[in-house]
């Protein structure tokens, strides 16, 4: 998903047991009879601190062996940064003083002053994931890089084709279906809790460079703001992504990278994928 999903990209949680081959690994090797050439599976994180980001070797051979570069959105599409930019506001007007109270918006508003040197008042419209997105270096306390952005750049080197497997209206559709006021109250509690945001951030990033998929999948699930919609935010986008990935790669030898959080349990596309015949084997990073 794009930057603004608060860290967490859920999942809906079943059984565990039966997955615990799928409990480490981030990256993932899918072949079958119908292409000679294998594809690639990658999970990212797709905000972390720069001295937290490597790109292992192994990950940039792949892409230079692959044909296409598949993301959850084509970021080389020219029409991209426009679709952005008609989400950044809520359709209805709504205002965040709309659903926090005086205190609250004034906590806010000083937060933004102090931290950002932004105006508060110039920004209530906008949208909760939008104004998520103006604290991250705040929460990291760092300079971010993104995997996306790093495969981007390979991808644009090699003369690669960039796809999509859903579209920028597709992934802000999503938010839709969480009240506002559950957003705006989310996006407080950050604001109000900056330590707890950074140390579930730290937990995050270290069950990722362990390569724990399980791990992350039961860490993730556990947010609060998401728990009634992990099937619309997860499971059911993993199983709309298993058309067009299985389209794909008949036709080509494809990289893909998607949030680490669609990788594993029931309906997570390690399973999807080989319950419709592709092998999927762990590559050791």
């Amino acid at each position: 998903m794009l930057k603004g999903a608060y860290f967490i990209w859920l999942f809906f949680l079943g059984s565990l047991t039966a997955f615990g081959q799928e409990e480490e690994g981030v990256f993932w090797e899918i072949s079958s009879q119908n292409n000679p050439n294998p594809s690639y599976l990658f999970g990212t994180i797709h905000l972390m601190c720069e001295g937290d980001f490597s790109l292992n070797t192994k990950i940039a051979g792949k892409i230079s062996e692959s044909d296409v570069l598949v993301l959850e959105i084509d970021m080389d599409d020219p029409d991209l940064q426009a679709a952005m930019s008609e989400n950044l506001y809520n359709k209805g007007g709504q205002k965040i003083n709309d659903f926090l109270t005086k205190e609250e918006y004034q906590n806010v508003h000083t937060f933004l002053k102090e931290r950002t040197g932004m105006d508060m008042d110039m920004l209530q419209e906008m949208h909760p994931m939008v104004l998520m997105s103006l604290i991250y270096n705040n929460l990291l306390e760092c300079e971010t890089k993104s995997f996306e952005n790093e495969l981007m750049i390979l991808a644009k080197a090699a003369k690669m084709e960039v796809m999509g497997l859903e579209t920028i209206e597709d992934q802000m559709s999503l938010f839709d279906l969480i009240p506002l006021k559950d957003q705006y109250q989310s996006f407080y509690s950050y604001v109000n809790d900056l330590e707890k945001g950074q140390e579930e951030f730290k937990k995050l990033i270290k069950a990722y460079k362990e390569e724990d998929i399980l791990d992350l999948f039961e860490m993730v699930s556990e947010s609060p703001e998401y728990k009634n919609y992990q099937d619309e935010f997860i499971s059911d986008r993993n199983k709309n992504w298993v058309a067009p990935m299985t389209q794909i790669m008949n036709e080509n030898s494809a990289f893909f990278a998607v949030g680490a959080g669609h990788l594993a349990g029931p309906n997570g596309i390690i399973t999807l994928l080989k319950d419709k015949g592709f092998e999927v084997n762990r590559i050791q990073l």
